[in-house]
């Protein structure tokens, strides 16, 4: 591998802070790397903070990693006490993927439990929520969702943190609803729509009226009507685009449909409905394709389809973890 820098700037510190653990950890580090690294940590508060607070999080997997190391021996014991040609590089490369499973799984829950409480409202994974406010408007909150209200005379604000939300407006033409992820902003008089954060990315469904998405002071707001969805990504907002309301919300009916969609991505959205991860060891697996229809009461199921249909194996680390290889 080329000794360069194996985070980006776009990503978040913590993000960087996971990819440098993992390469530093890595057989083939270069020193340049190591170099690279120090002058990473030596930038910014902000890097250091999210590099400490990996290492603590590996001090506390040491046990788990030996639980995981002697699971893979005792199911494989032929390949792991025996040399067979082209296996055991697979069994090690398991193994240090499932450490690093475990390092990415509590890195994830950290920001979580600092995002609930930043919010008003929030849900675990699994579950739903509705909330009235006091202007009349419903709010429903999705799976692992986290957003803070701030309703004023001039405005009402919804500050989506993390996750998706279907927002019923009360109308109030002196007091426009306007929905941001922290960047771009979907606004609305009286209307009803979806909003799903995911990173720096936001999605927006109009099931009912019309929502203004903007991105800046610059550009000119995107209008959206019923039956059509836009997505904010990279920096900008895209074209709109018709959408099946009947699909894409079907999370309000309890499920999950995908119409041929890369295994990576049911996977992603799967995971939203779990307390756990369910994570891809396999690259190869990951642009597979899958349909179906999913309960989101049992997302563990989506498991047992992939299994049967695209023939993978699979192994549980934990009632949290699952890795498909």
């Amino acid at each position: 591998m080329p000794s360069t820098q194996p985070s980006s700037p776009k990503q978040s510190a913590s993000d960087q802070a996971t990819a440098w653990f993992a390469r530093l950890h890595a057989d083939d580090v270069t020193a340049a790397e190591q170099e690279q690294f120090k002058s990473w940590y030596r930038e910014s508060q902000q890097h250091a903070q999210a590099y400490d607070k990996m290492l603590l999080l590996w001090d506390r997997l040491e046990a788990p990693g030996k639980r995981v190391n002697a699971r893979v021996e005792a199911e494989q014991p032929a390949l792991a006490h025996r040399p067979v040609p082209g296996k055991q590089p697979y069994i090690r490369r398991l193994m240090a993927a499932s450490a690093l499973a475990l390092v990415v799984l509590l890195s994830y829950q950290l920001p979580v439990h600092y995002q609930n409480w930043q919010s008003d409202y929030y849900t675990a994974p699994g579950k739903q929520l509705t909330v009235v406010l006091n202007d009349g408007s419903r709010l429903t909150l999705n799976t692992d969702t986290a957003l803070a209200v701030n309703l004023s005379d001039s405005q009402r604000s919804i500050e989506l943190l993390r996750g998706e939300a279907y927002f019923q407006v009360s109308p109030d033409k002196n007091r426009p609803f306007i929905v941001s992820n922290g960047i771009a902003k979907a606004r609305a008089v009286g209307t009803a729509f979806s909003v799903k954060k995911t990173d720096e990315d936001m999605q927006v469904i109009v099931s009912e009226g019309t929502v203004e998405v903007s991105a800046g002071k610059t550009d000119a707001p995107t209008l959206v009507h019923i039956n059509q969805q836009v997505d904010y990504q990279q920096g900008r907002v895209g074209p709109v685009i018709p959408t099946d309301i009947l699909e894409t919300l079907a999370w309000q009916r309890g499920q999950l449909i995908f119409k041929r969609q890369p295994l990576a991505r049911v996977i992603t959205e799967v995971n939203r409905y779990r307390s756990g991860q369910i994570m891809i060891i396999n690259p190869k697996l990951k642009e597979r394709v899958v349909s179906g229809v999913f309960d989101t009461a049992d997302p563990n199921a989506v498991v047992d389809g992939v299994k049967t249909t695209l023939k993978v194996s699979s192994m549980n680390l934990s009632n949290q973890l699952v890795l498909l290889y």
